[in-house]
């Protein structure tokens, strides 16, 4: 394939059988390559679906082209598409007769190829994806799996399995089958449904007929008795209307005495009234007369509290005019001592900003030694710039250099200088020694001036040595020039070295970080700047108090001690000369407000004497006296009539005869809805008759029973075709399961050898008629395959697809694809796993992609693949 998502191009060959790993990194296109085979045997070329565009590199407008030699059964063909970008598509058949083929026609050839050749079923089947479900899916309908397990479990090829033909038999069946049942449940649908529900429509058209007719002949039965009842009724509100009139006579004279009953108790209500306001105007009289004598005595009693709240002001006066020069005293003696107090604090100011001006020369002092020695251990770290890695360098070179200098002398010849005579000898222009003795790594010169002139040059076993090391010793001088030493050996001390200055480093600065303590020594200075601007005022002022202040500040919390209690009787004197002239002011109010009370008092006391000598003057007492016992002899006679009223309303009863007459009315108007009730009963049977003789009800009855004799026929005709194609698939489903179960046995042990070697030599499974692992059952404990561990499932899974894949014929078989399989399995398995595949897997095709190889490392004969 070329130009398919992020793969430029690629082109791999499977082996024809066994096992092939494809290994490569995520992304790296090993899904791609069974999308693109997918593709190109569903997709048009010229399709523009989406997963088709999808697979269009990004950012580039290229065409997508996917080829593949392809065997299917007897036909081996090249099939080649491009899609997305100039569509194209060839076909060249190369078994068992030469085609060449393209475009639409070449695609509807290969759909007919699958069609014939590939059981679909089963190349859907045998896909084991890691983010799919495990399970196996539904092969029942696997022609290529039938007949291998009809092989098998020794049925002849005649009958193996089920044909197209077969199961295009089924499948008519079926579909015979639910026009009358649903597939799930056999439960009534389509057409028997639809006639069922015609025959109960019919009936009970039928028996609404039947009803209706019914309803009408009650009706002709009830009508001469509802005449006969409207008739009685009749001649009741006839009676019950006398009964109401009389009830209402009664009533209406016993209505009359009631308002005499009122009108006569109005009567009692105004004279006990006039009783009453000639009883309160004598009572008015004689309590302004005790008012009036209370005035007086109040007015003399308001005198005497005057003159009593006047001498208590003066007295209070007094007292406070002596608590005030007691105060001017107390106050004196309090601010003298404040200001000796304030000169002491004063002192004590200045020598606390002294010992802390000492405390902050200490501090700079130690912040200038500590950075002084901090400049200079950085000073001397700077110098030696060594570090581990230089270490490490160095002992390397160290080693690579002695190991090649061992290398170049073994390999180097070596030149032995003895001098026969006195003639001086020249060794690369130096004066050589005698018996000096030299290796020729490298070009060498021995020379007799005027005599003789040798040149030693190495062998080719030696250049590479003497390269090797001369590149060695250039590296090891450019390290010891960095690193300030004149050997090797000496750049570990020199980084211990630097190691010990970084650590006096950081000791001095946690050091001088402690001596400032979060500041900066520019603040300390400012803050000893300022305590030395106040410092010489504060130092004159305490220089003129001299021992004095020296004395004040050692007594200062006795003074200030002192000085609190001289305030505390300060103000305690303050506040009982305020309390006296407090009293003063409450004496002087009380008594501008008695003489206030005793000037309203006064007033009252003349206007009410006013008052009773003008009410005297206008009816004396006597007079008043009178008038009550006329007034009580009034309200006597009033009620005197009120009784007697009252004991003849008491006779009529005129709540009986109320309640007497709401009942005639309550009866005569229960008789009119009844009699209103039973005249609407009379309309409603005598229209039913009408509408009766005028719709033709009979005939609609007739019409309905001859409608649901024939839905009755329609529907037993109907039953029997149904019950007919059920028989005919019920006897279809019951001999294709008892096939079936024929073929899970071999199935089923093709599936318990192959897990044998994972799981355990005593495992067996439980398979259903659609090939569906329901049990699994080992060393005696069965459990349901859904209860197992992921990882299990996918071993069980892979075994599966591994069973049907080895029990197909080799002319009828799919691949087996495994995606990233095993993601979820032990090492233990994992290498049971791999056992498995390569043993069993020999005569099917089987692919695996895999980002992981070590899964597969131990499969035996795979072909591998790296993409």
């Amino acid at each position: 394939m070329a130009n398919f998502r992020g793969v430029a191009a690629r082109e791999v060959e499977f082996a024809d059988t066994g096992v092939t790993v494809i290994e490569g990194d995520n992304e790296a296109g090993k899904s791609s390559m069974m999308e693109a085979f997918d593709l190109l045997l569903t997709a048009q070329a010229s399709s523009k679906a989406r997963n088709v565009r999808a697979v269009q590199p990004a950012g580039r407008d290229v065409g997508t082209e996917v080829w593949a030699d392809i065997s299917c059964g007897s036909w081996r063909f090249e099939y080649f598409k491009r899609f997305n970008r100039q569509p194209e598509t060839t076909l060249t058949i190369t078994r068992p007769v030469r085609e060449q083929l393209t475009g639409r026609e070449a695609h509807e050839r290969v759909d007919q190829i699958l069609a014939e050749a590939l059981d679909k079923t089963l190349f859907g089947a045998l896909r084991l994806l890691q983010s799919a479900d495990p399970r196996l899916g539904d092969l029942a309908n696997s022609s290529a799996l039938s007949q291998a397990l009809d092989r098998a479990a020794g049925q002849s090829e005649s009958d193996g399995g089920e044909t197209p033909q077969t199961q295009e038999l089924v499948a008519a069946v079926a579909a015979e089958y639910k026009k009358y049942f649903t597939l799930a449940q056999g439960r009534p649908t389509g057409e028997l449904a639809a006639a069922a529900d015609a025959a109960d429509r019919a009936a009970a058209a039928v028996a609404e007929r039947e009803e209706i007719l019914a309803r009408v002949q009650d009706a002709a039965d009830r009508l001469p008795r509802v005449a006969e009842t409207i008739r009685q009724l009749v001649a009741q509100e006839q009676s019950g209307n006398v009964e109401v009139s009389t009830a209402a006579a009664a009533l209406a004279e016993a209505e009359a005495v009631s308002e005499q009953v009122k009108a006569a108790r109005a009567t009692v209500e105004s004279r006990k009234l006039s009783h009453r306001v000639a009883a309160d105007a004598l009572r008015s009289r004689r309590r302004d007369r005790e008012r009036a004598a209370a005035l007086r005595e109040s007015l003399a009693e308001n005198r005497r509290a005057v003159s009593q709240a006047r001498a208590k002001a003066e007295s209070a006066a007094g007292e406070a005019a002596e608590l005030a020069s007691a105060l001017a005293e107390s106050q004196k003696r309090r601010d003298d001592l404040g200001a000796e107090l304030r000169a002491a604090e004063r002192a004590a100011v200045v020598a606390s900003d002294r010992a802390r001006l000492a405390r902050l020369d200490n501090s700079l002092d130690e912040v200038r030694r500590l950075r002084s020695e901090l400049a200079s251990a950085r000073a001397e770290a700077a110098a030696v710039p060594v570090s581990e890695d230089d270490v490490r360098l160095a002992a390397a070179l160290e080693r690579d250099l002695a190991a090649t200098a061992a290398r170049l002398d073994a390999a180097a010849p070596t030149v032995t200088i003895t001098r026969l005579g006195a003639d001086e000898v020249l060794l690369d222009g130096e004066t050589a020694a005698d018996g000096a003795q030299v290796s020729a790594a490298r070009p060498t010169v021995v020379e007799v001036p005027g005599s003789v002139r040798v040149e030693v040059r190495p062998g080719a076993d030696s250049a590479e040595p003497a390269a090797e090391l001369e590149t060695l010793r250039e590296r090891a001088a450019e390290l010891r020039r960095r690193c300030g030493v004149a050997e090797l050996s000496l750049v570990a001390s020199a980084a211990a070295r630097r190691a010990e200055i970084l650590r006096r480093i950081q000791d001095t600065e946690r050091a001088l970080a402690r001596e400032l303590g979060g500041a900066e020594a520019e603040d300390l200075e400012r803050q000893r700047l300022d305590l030395l601007s106040r410092l010489p005022e504060q130092a004159g002022a305490d220089a003129g108090n001299g021992h004095e202040g020296e004395r004040a500040h050692a007594d200062l919390a006795e003074l200030r001690r002192i000085e609190r209690e001289a305030s505390d009787l300060a103000a305690e004197a303050d506040r009982a000369r305020q309390a006296r002239l407090a009293a003063v002011r409450e004496y002087e109010s009380r008594a501008s407000a008695l003489e206030e009370t005793g000037v309203r008092i006064a007033e009252e006391s003349a206007a009410l004497e006013s008052e009773l000598s003008a009410s005297a003057a206008a009816a004396s007492d006597e007079t008043l006296a009178e008038r009550v016992c006329e007034h009580a002899a009034e309200v006597d006679d009033a009620e005197a009539d009120l009784a007697r009223l009252t004991q003849r309303l008491e006779q009529l009863d005129l709540n009986g005869l109320r309640e007497k007459l709401a009942q005639a009315e309550a009866a005569q108007d229960r008789l009119r809805r009844q009699v209103s009730e039973q005249k609407r009963i009379q309309t409603e049977l005598s229209t039913r008759l009408e509408v009766c003789r005028s719709d033709g009800r009979l005939d609609e009855l007739s019409e309905a029973v001859a409608a649901n004799d024939a839905a009755q026929a329609h529907l037993q005709r109907v039953r029997e075709r149904a019950a007919g194609a059920g028989v005919l698939h019920e006897t279809l489903q019951r001999k294709r399961n008892e096939s079936r179960a024929r073929y899970v046995d071999p199935f089923a042990e093709r599936l318990e050898e192959l897990a044998a070697p994972v799981f355990g030599s005593g495992v067996s499974f439980h398979i259903d008629d659609d090939f569906v692992i329901a049990t699994r059952t080992l060393d005696g404990v069965t459990v349901d395959v859904d209860s197992l561990s992921g990882g299990a499932k996918e071993q069980l899974g892979l075994l599966a697809r591994l069973a049907c894949a080895t029990l197909v014929d080799r002319a009828d078989g799919v691949p087996l694809i495994l995606d990233d399989a095993l993601g979820y399995t032990d090492p233990t398995r994992l290498a049971s796993m791999a056992h498995v595949l390569g043993t069993a897997g020999g005569d099917a095709q089987i692919i695996v992609l895999t980002c992981t190889p070590d899964r597969y490392r131990e499969v035996a004969g795979a072909k591998l693949i790296a993409v």
